[in-house]
């Protein structure tokens, strides 16, 4: 890293976002797990009638998710300012937790489907998530990064997941009655619980995060920051422990107020009022509660306004107090044209990418059908591939996304505007989509002058190219959400957001994955993909009616 970028990250609390960054890392890890093993865990289920019914209940199994996420996504971000943002982030991992363990164990369809739901009704963190970004990064030339670094973090996630989902020491699909013996080694617990381990693995780096989080993260919201927080006083004693420095926290600050030999240096609550804005004369407006929390040393009047108005008014900012009671409705104040044509992006961006996620690894695993492929309309089946294969393609395209989010989207960034990036971005997705399914007639099987790695490597390729445009989107749009709205209705806007791209994530599966089964019926399998292609269309087109909603506030 070159000195420039040291000297503007100065100030930065990069402990911070380093730790609400491990919290969210778990959430794509536990999220794209599945897709590796998912096709083979509805196979063992029992349910699906035929092979092509799998994409439906597949759906089923991502819209649960996403429709109780939806369901409570906004509930959450208000939970957020009632309670703090700490509390929520934290009880979001457990939930997470809890949920992936469930669904793990699951030995049905219905016990997963319940499993996933209340993984979707526990986990409203991405909002919450996005809301504490902004009060860390709260200079505009620390935003691009922290915001980058959540989607970061979700391409390492992407990495780590489909790894531990598909590893076969892990995850080992084809149950039947026949295995499920006794238990007597680890051997015979994988055959028994085949989807087990995966998720118990991922259960426990969610605790460790729960841990992480509960000693070291600091509340983020302003109204919440000087209250008493249990679970750093025991991470600074372990820092002190280790012989690290910790910094001064607001509670021990207000106990300094009162030193021994001041204590008696009392001042009347009126100047305490009067401190604050307040006259002589409305000194009875106060109940007498009040008056008691404002009796503070005469030395430290200036240390008891701020610590009277961030309670009562809310945080000091240039001298001015803004209020922390805002009402949080659905008006035009808050959903202001800029704010619905951002949320509208990223909830069009979720749409589509999130039937990619979820589809790609079934059409990868379902059977490879070469009788029945006749070019260029007739398609059917898929491309046969395993378990690992499927793992691989997966981490190998997280890895790559990753890099452009690292690597990529700063040089974008330095060079064109977010809008820019964001067009750019979506630029290319609605191709790669489409010739996806086509791919399968480049197969050795389909014919044997065709090299047998000409398919693996075109889907690599693809696939790559749409985890790289992808990548790049999210953070843009996140960016571009955050910039719309306005400050004091960020919690309600993002939590929305969040409901929104929940419910497409709700939605599309179950549509998407009863059209790709009627149309594999029907022998017309590029038909879905051409489909999927078209909304990307849609989105890149609906981007050149937005702006950069930039507040034009010089970088300092």
């Amino acid at each position: 890293m070159s000195k420039g970028f040291w000297e503007q990250m100065k100030g930065f609390p990069t402990w911070q976002l380093t730790l609400i960054c491990l919290i969210r890392l778990g959430e794509p890890m536990v999220f794209t797990s599945i897709f590796a093993y998912i096709f083979f865990m509805i196979q063992d289920f029992g349910i699906a009638k035929n092979a092509s019914e799998i994409a439906t209940y597949a759906g089923y199994l991502s819209a649960s998710f996403a429709i109780c996420q939806f369901l409570f996504s906004v509930q959450y971000a208000q939970a957020s300012v009632k309670f703090g943002r700490k509390p929520v982030l934290l009880f979001g991992v457990m939930g997470t937790a809890v949920s992936s363990i469930l669904f793990g164990f699951s030995s049905s369809f219905s016990m997963a489907l319940v499993a996933r739901s209340l993984m979707g009704a526990l986990n409203g963190n991405i909002a919450v998530m996005r809301v504490a970004i902004g009060e860390i990064a709260v200079e505009k030339k620390h935003q691009n990064m922290a915001f980058t670094a959540l989607s970061v973090m979700w391409g390492i996630g992407s990495i780590i997941g489909p790894l531990i989902g598909s590893s076969p020491w892990l995850t080992r699909p084809g149950k039947t009655k026949e295995q499920l013996i006794e238990v007597v080694s680890y051997s015979d617990f994988v055959k028994r619980h085949p989807y087990a381990m995966s998720n118990i693995v991922l259960a426990g780096y969610l605790f460790l995060s729960f841990v992480l989080g509960f000693l070291f993260l600091e509340e983020t919201a302003d109204k919440f920051k000087n209250r008493k927080d249990y679970g750093l006083v025991i991470g600074d004693w372990i820092f002190l422990k280790l012989g690290l420095e910790v910094p001064k926290r607001p509670w021990d600050r207000a106990l300094d107020l009162e030193q021994p030999h001041e204590r008696e240096e009392l001042i009347h609550p009126t100047a305490i009022y009067a401190a604050v804005g307040g006259s002589e004369e409305e000194e009875g407006e106060e109940s007498d509660e009040d008056i008691d929390n404002a009796l503070v040393s005469r030395r430290f009047g200036n240390a008891a306004r701020r610590r009277y108005s961030s309670e009562q008014l809310g945080p000091v900012t240039d001298g001015h107090s803004v209020s922390t009671n805002v009402s949080q409705s659905f008006t035009k104040e808050v959903f202001t044209i800029p704010v619905i044509q951002s949320v509208l992006s990223n909830f069009l961006l979720c749409f589509h990418t999130v039937l990619y996620s979820e589809f790609l690894p079934v059409l990868l695993a379902s059977q490879l059908l070469v009788d029945k492929l006749v070019f260029p309309f007739t398609i059917v089946g898929g491309f046969g591939w395993q378990t690992n294969d499927i793992g691989a393609l997966l981490s190998s395209t997280g890895i790559i996304g990753s890099i452009a989010v690292i690597f990529l989207f700063p040089v974008l960034d330095h060079h064109f505007r977010s809008i820019t990036i964001l067009r750019l971005s979506y630029a290319l997705v609605p191709i790669a989509y489409a010739i996806i399914p086509y791919f399968l007639f480049t197969t050795h099987d389909y014919n044997s002058s065709n090299s047998e790695w000409l398919s693996k490597g075109l889907l690599y390729v693809t696939s790559m190219i749409i985890s790289a445009s992808v990548s790049v989107s999210f953070p843009t749009t996140m960016i571009l959400v955050h910039r719309a709205s306005p400050e004091k209705h960020r919690a309600l806007i993002n939590g929305s957001s969040l409901s929104l791209n929940s419910l497409a994530r709700g939605i599309s599966p179950i549509i998407f994955g009863h059209f790709m089964t009627w149309c594999n019926e029907h022998e017309m399998g590029s038909v879905p993909w051409v489909i999927l292609g078209m909304l990307a269309l849609i989105c890149l087109v609906q981007s050149f009616y937005m702006d950069d909603y930039d507040d034009d506030e010089d970088d300092e």
